[in-house]
């Protein structure tokens, strides 16, 4: 009898976070640039004067009102903030939204996601009662529509945890990977085809410097009533601490995942929120200057990189590179190893974001820290190379 296969053992991201110095981490996926100084200094007046209470599920109002109006500027979609079942919400970070949404369209049923892909997305369902299934990007992080249609059928039609939705993370992390409009437009299809719900996780959509950009599957034809979209302020604004994000969907989607909320963590951090909705619109030229800062980082780190041997992924965003490991190693997990031993620098080995080996060789690095750490990053990686 065939012995079953052991299930393959994944990289703790924050364990190799821990065995790092802050001069070697490019490794766990969080800004380490300093507070926006406006923003800081919102966030003290607003604390200081004592608006430190319960706030209601589906977040601060003036919060709202500035986040619908960036949704307009940047992603063309109208939304009404005082609708009534609320078509957005502000969500304790990105993850709260995804938890919102498990509990309330996933358990006892399983969404997609796209391999290599963003662990939490698999971790919190399989947390909270559901089940993830993976769908194998090829080597180029390209696939064909019949596949993806006859893998989502397979599952549509089994009886046990039957697939429910389809989860979108472009740009993604952790490639970094912009899904063209004609890659959209067929999970679209397939969704469309087979009644499911789409889940968008847009938290890059502001890093995208390619030739694709970033489209929202909500604002394809027909998605609008199908597409709940997550995205968080933690990355763009270097708050992860704060937990804020936000999610928007058609009203009737999204009243189940305000009703989760409100029981899971009742209200988002009341002050940090009346802080932000001061500054998020503000500053018409904020997210061109972040682009601008971090494809410079991309520049030098690529670069940096390429020179050593690393076949750096085009993947057309900046917060994350994704490259395979000098063409004498195999290895990713065994060459982080060295690389800490050796330079007290980490990434992340890609079996951390995959079931399959295809992705064994390549390692995702985090770019998003000062110039002075990656500077410094690359040149003791250089000299544990040589």
């Amino acid at each position: 009898m065939q012995e079953a296969k052991s299930k393959k053992v994944k990289p703790d991201i924050r364990a190799i976070t821990r065995l790092v110095p802050p001069s070697g981490n490019l490794v766990q996926g969080q800004s380490e640039l300093p507070i926006d100084p406006d923003l800081a200094k919102e966030a003290y007046d607003v604390i200081a004067a004592s608006r430190n209470h319960y706030g209601g599920s589906e977040g601060d109002a003036a919060l709202r009102s500035s986040v619908a109006e960036k949704i307009r500027r940047y992603n063309g979609i109208d939304l009404d903030p005082d609708a009534r079942p609320f078509e957005l919400m502000i969500t304790n970070g990105g993850t709260g939204a995804l938890i919102g949404i498990t509990q309330s369209y996933l358990k006892g049923a399983s969404a997609l996601v796209f391999e290599p892909y963003y662990p939490y997305h698999r971790r919190i369902l399989e947390e909270f009662g559901g089940k993830t299934e993976t769908f194998e990007l090829d080597e180029n992080l390209a696939f064909e529509k019949g596949a993806l249609l006859a893998r989502c059928k397979a599952l549509a039609n089994r009886s046990e945890f039957p697939l429910k939705a389809v989860i979108v993370c472009t740009p993604s992390n952790p490639s970094g990977k912009v899904m063209t409009r004609d890659e959209l437009q067929a999970i679209a299809e397939v969704c469309e085809e087979l009644d499911l719900l789409c889940i968008s996780d847009e938290v890059y959509e502001h890093y995208v410097a390619g030739e694709n950009p970033h489209v929202p599957i909500a604002s394809l034809p027909g998605m609008w009533d199908r597409t709940i979209t997550v995205n968080s302020f933690s990355k763009s604004w270097n708050i992860s601490g704060w937990r804020l994000g936000y999610t928007y969907a058609k009203g009737e989607l999204l009243a189940p995942v305000n009703n989760a909320a409100n029981v899971i963590y009742v209200c988002p951090a009341t002050p940090l929120q009346a802080a932000l909705s001061k500054v998020l619109t503000a500053d018409p030229d904020y997210y061109d200057d972040l682009l601008k800062k971090f494809d410079r980082k991309r520049i030098l780190v690529s670069d940096a990189l390429t020179e050593l041997g690393f076949d750096i992924y085009p993947s057309g965003s900046s917060f994350y590179l994704w490259a395979r490991i000098p063409e004498e190693f195999d290895d990713a997990l065994t060459f982080n190893e060295m690389l800490m031993e050796k330079a007290g620098v980490g990434v992340v080995p890609g079996s951390a974001f995959a079931d399959s080996d295809l992705w064994d060789a390549h390692v995702r690095v985090c770019i998003a820290r000062e110039d002075s750490i990656l500077e410094g990053a690359m040149e003791k990686m250089r000299s544990a190379l040589s």
